[in-house]
């Protein structure tokens, strides 16, 4: 499924792999999200030399094997066959390859993907992030169907025993007296030092130890799980006007309950008037796009019960593991400010999410 070098390649080198013969022009993209993947953008030029087709060359993560690079991609053909043209197609390699990828000398695996018009939206309309649910609902059912032979599975969402370990963690060490700033630290390092001295003054401030406590001793009942997305946030939902023009980077996909996906996406959207995060329940705040999702695809309502308390864990998970990430472990991010930005986001929304609690409107239970 793949068409492998002797030498590392550079782009030119490696987008031959699928335009042989075809003019073209490379140029570097910002982005591959946080983990800083290679991403590239190619121009097809006609005889004239004006582009005549846009494509997006990306280098997939570093020790990705190739068997889960081919599954992702017949995941994207599977979505495509059911009609969902806004998952974008990869290109066939040329002859002799085989397949719709890549590996360079090094073993890194590369992808050439259709580009895609349009931008994330941080606070979509109503319009808009009905769409983005009615789309999610298609790419839900599709991947449903796709595996009717199979026995369906029922049990704990695997989301949600992610979610406990992180909030475990921060039960266990907590957030109070980060490490001070030293020479040797980045600038980022110090930055978020401060975040995480800040989200331990809201901890105490809305007495939030033992509602994590709470939140943590809950026992989700058992749900449908199928293959999901895992990573779809506001980042990769793309809109020209009010239409989805593009759900890209699949990547994370995995066996998780469609809750998951409702609550990440529905999780990293900003409420257009709304100041400090989300004021209540997401399935309250976005109650119009949900019913357009049921409508193709239904909620059990444990799913929906799920949703708001997938999303008040992945706001506590996501900031610990962002503090971990920086602080302790050192990594380095390509986008320092969009690491920042999204801790800045969840930290709005840690103080929004222990308000609810501090009202008493029994939102945990």
């Amino acid at each position: 499924m793949s068409w492998k070098n002797d030498a590392i390649d550079g782009p030119h080198a490696i987008c031959r792999r699928w335009l042989p013969a075809t003019p073209f022009q490379v140029r570097p993209l910002s982005g591959g999200g946080f983990s800083g993947s290679p991403v590239w953008r190619v121009d097809v030029l006609d005889g004239a030399g004006q582009a005549a087709g846009r494509y997006v060359l990306k280098g997939l993560a570093a020790g990705w094997p190739l068997e889960r690079g081919v599954a992702i991609h017949r995941l994207v053909a599977t979505l495509r066959e059911a009609g969902i043209d806004a998952v974008p197609p990869q290109l066939k390699l040329a002859p002799p390859g085989e397949g719709t990828i890549v590996a360079d000398g090094e073993g890194r695996l590369w992808e050439l993907t259709e580009w895609r018009p349009g931008a994330p939206i941080a606070a979509p309309s109503t319009r808009q992030a009905t769409a983005a649910l009615q789309t999610l609902a298609r790419i839900h059912v599709a991947v449903s169907r796709a595996d009717g032979g199979r026995e369906k599975l029922v049990g704990p969402a695997p989301a949600w025993g992610r979610r406990v370990e992180a909030i475990q963690a921060v039960l266990t060490r907590g957030w109070d007296d980060p490490p001070r700033s030293s020479p040797e630290w980045s600038p980022l390092q110090a930055a978020v030092a401060g975040r995480k001295r800040a989200a331990a003054a809201i901890l105490r401030d809305r007495g939030g130890l033992p509602s994590l406590s709470r939140l943590a001793s809950l026992s989700p009942p058992p749900v449908s799980l199928q293959l999901v997305l895992r990573d779809i946030w506001q980042a990769h939902v793309l809109f020209v006007e009010d239409r989805v023009s593009a759900v890209i980077d699949l990547h994370a996909c995995g066996i998780d309950t469609p809750a998951a996906d409702l609550a990440r996406l529905l999780g990293s959207w900003e409420i257009a008037g709304a100041e400090g995060g989300h004021r209540g329940p997401l399935t309250q705040a976005w109650q119009e796009p949900l019913e357009a999702y049921r409508a193709i695809r239904p909620l059990s309502s444990d799913e929906v019960w799920l949703v708001d308390r997938l999303h008040r864990a992945g706001v506590i998970g996501g900031l610990e593991h962002w503090f971990c990430w920086v602080l302790e472990e050192g990594r380095a991010f390509p986008d320092p400010t969009a690491v920042l930005a999204r801790i800045d986001f969840l930290l709005k929304n840690l103080d929004s999410i222990l308000e609810q609690t501090d009202a008493g409107n029994g939102w945990l239970h």
